[in-house]
């Protein structure tokens, strides 16, 4: 999976952290792909990102 950028994303309450949306790409009409990795340490998905994370290769932005 190619990640342009990554960033926290928040419930309601601006403070709990519940997904990752993950910019992919844009495609050749300027449309970008995300993809939303829900904050749960039992999914593979989420587990992978963070390995990226603590290895340095990725860093994950907060919302904006």
């Amino acid at each position: 999976m190619n990640i342009v950028s990554a960033k926290y994303l928040y419930n309601q309450d601006g403070e709990t952290k519940t997904h990752i949306q993950l910019n992919l790409s844009t495609d050749g009409a300027g449309d970008t792909r995300y993809k939303h990795i829900p904050i749960d340490t039992s999914r593979d998905s989420y587990n992978e990102i963070m390995d990226m994370v603590d290895a340095g290769t990725l860093t994950i932005a907060d919302a904006d």
